[in-house]
């Protein structure tokens, strides 16, 4: 019975070893930045938007669903940086569970006094620096203008 039971422990734990192993990804398949966050909305077309018109981004592409948008994937021209706005009716109202969306921004402080202006309200973070304000749906965005010697 101890025989068994010991044998039965060191199985375990080889298997145990055996999941937890680290395999290395090829080099080909590592991935070499991030490419941006996803976030799920309510009202894809206001988000959108809301995005285009406060924010400046641009759309880059549209992902159809049987004919409609589902999908639109917005960014900045030559970031390679992108934000997927995703429809999803289903998901609980109020904010996604990110902790926030980051834009470096030239001046944070002028983007931000510049959006008060449009009812978009911002609340300063780091004096010049860093200012969070919401989208429409309660996710947080942070406006922020690196120190100069990080740019």
């Amino acid at each position: 019975m101890r025989h068994a039971l010991a044998i039965g422990l060191v199985g375990a734990m080889t298997m145990s070893l055996a999941v937890t192993a680290k395999a290395e990804i090829p080099a080909a398949l590592t991935p070499k930045r991030i490419a941006g966050p996803g976030i799920n909305v309510h009202d894809l077309e206001g988000q959108r938007a809301w995005y285009q018109e406060k924010l400046g981004m641009r759309l880059v592409d549209t992902v159809r669903r049987d004919g409609k948008p589902f999908e639109y994937i917005l960014g900045y021209e030559g970031s390679g940086t992108i934000l997927a706005l995703l429809h999803d009716p289903e998901r609980p109202a109020g904010a996604n569970h990110m902790s926030r969306l980051i834009l470096l921004v030239p001046d944070a402080k002028a983007l931000a006094e510049h959006l008060e202006t449009q009812g978009v309200a911002a609340r300063e973070v780091l004096p010049n620096a860093a200012y969070f304000i919401e989208d429409p749906e309660g996710n947080p965005v942070e406006l922020y203008t690196p120190p100069a010697s990080q740019k």
